[in-house]
């Protein structure tokens, strides 16, 4: 039955004080002679009935009894001034991990049975869960670091109380409605097993079945990843050349690590948009929730974060140095390109600023009638959005955009005949890298 335990195993054993924990606990004390085993108790007091304070007694009376040491950790209060499962199950992992550290022992083992395995994989395709989460409870998992196992996952709950010849504790919320867990587990749970014979078992093979799926897929993924990843960057060409559903695969995983717990923010149809505009790449960029956003840049793409924006604003003087370049003023024509603007000062209001692109700013394009927003001559321009706001532009003092350095002049920008005083020339950093190369 508890084939999952080794011998000298050092177990940190979960123990509520229910029927389940207390057979777990028992059941490993008899093994723990003939397979040398080290036990330690680790239980939670959640301070949540009168009844936990008990409880923990019991659980205490138990272990001095047995000759196994015992580690309680007391709940004072909740973050949300009341108690919370996840916030409550987050506790415990890490009181759990602490004592893995503390004593430097194996692993966790907790009393998960049939019954919990069953409840979890019907919440789970209730709320549209992934796949790899509809497994439900596995037998064996790394959380945080540490390993937990579920010796018990094979057993129904009756199997256990038929089992058990010692005394326990009953937690009779459990077996409130306020909460889907209970609901499922007193009403949905025992019909299932009046229709289904032997159902916990065969929820318990569905559950290991798609576990080998899941095992087998990250592998392909795996495989995938090396072959697309380059540093941060995906080679487009060959995630498009993948199949829809490896495609969808790939980026769930991807947006696993990026967002972590927030993954659940991205929908089926986000995944649509985001394998709709890799295909048809109309723009160079797509945002996405919680501030992040898909960026293309040839045939590859990343998935970065929003900058917060730095304002800036500087004087143009003879010389000004910029973040990716120099500016540097000149006294005659050099260049008719974007890199060099031509003034006349009768035109225009001095002094004359660099600054970033600002919500709403406007530019009267040369040789083009009526003004155009900044922000879609960089989408027309195939600005990466990584770069839209680091990219220098030059105003005079009534905030007119004269020029948008290396992408766009205003139509205050001379041509050679005209009379012109100020001239700038932009030198770009990498520009420069490229010609020295």
């Amino acid at each position: 039955m508890l084939d999952l335990i080794n011998k000298n195993d050092k177990i940190v054993v979960a123990t509520s004080g229910g029927p389940d924990s207390m057979y777990l606990l028992n059941e490993l004390i008899k093994e723990k002679e003939e397979k040398s085993l080290s036990l330690i108790v680790a239980h939670v007091n959640h301070e949540t009935r009168k009844e936990c304070d008990e409880e923990e007694k019991f659980v205490k009376e138990f272990c001095l009894k047995n000759n196994i040491k015992c580690e309680v950790y007391k709940i004072n209060k909740y973050s949300k001034g009341h108690f919370t499962e996840e916030e409550a199950r987050q506790i415990r992992i890490e009181f759990f991990k602490s004592l893995i550290l503390k004593y430097h022992y194996d692993y966790v083992v907790t009393a998960h049975h049939a019954d919990d395995l069953i409840e979890t994989i019907l919440m789970k395709i209730i709320r549209g869960s992934t796949l790899d989460s509809i497994v439900g409870i596995k037998s064996i998992q790394k959380i945080k670091g540490i390993i937990f196992k579920r010796p018990l996952l094979n057993l129904s709950k009756e199997e256990i109380l038929k089992k058990i010849d010692i005394p326990y504790k009953i937690d009779y919320t459990n077996y409130e409605e306020n909460h889907l867990r209970n609901r499922i587990r007193k009403n949905v749970v025992p019909l299932l097993k009046e229709e289904v014979n032997n159902v916990d078992k065969k929820f318990f093979k569905f559950s290991k079945e798609l576990n080998d799926l899941v095992e087998y897929l990250n592998n392909e993924l795996d495989i995938i990843d090396k072959e697309l990843k380059k540093d941060e960057f995906i080679d487009l060409e060959k995630f498009n050349n993948l199949d829809e559903y490896l495609k969808k695969e790939y980026l769930k995983r991807l947006f696993r690590f990026i967002y972590g717990s927030d993954v659940n923010k991205l929908n089926y149809q986000n995944y649509d948009n985001i394998i709709n505009f890799l295909k048809k790449r109309k723009k160079n960029y797509l945002e996405l929730p919680i501030d992040y956003l898909i960026e293309v840049n040839k045939n590859r793409f990343r998935i970065i974060k929003k900058k917060n924006k730095n304002n800036f604003r500087i004087l143009c003087e003879d010389y000004v140095k910029l973040e990716d370049g120099i500016l540097i003023r000149k006294e005659s024509f050099g260049k008719k390109s974007n890199y060099e603007i031509h003034l006349n000062s009768k035109d225009i209001k001095l002094p004359l600023y660099i600054t970033n692109r600002l919500p709403g700013m406007k530019m009267e394009v040369k040789n083009l009638k009526g003004s155009k927003k900044v922000k879609d001559i960089m989408i027309d321009e195939h600005v990466l959005p990584s770069k839209k706001d680091e990219i220098p532009i030059m105003v005079d003092s009534d905030g007119k955009v004269l020029w948008i350095l290396g992408i766009k002049k205003s139509k205050y920008d001379l041509d050679k005949y005209e009379k012109c005083d100020i001239i700038y020339e932009y030198e770009r950093k990498e520009l420069k890298d490229e010609e020295n190369k």
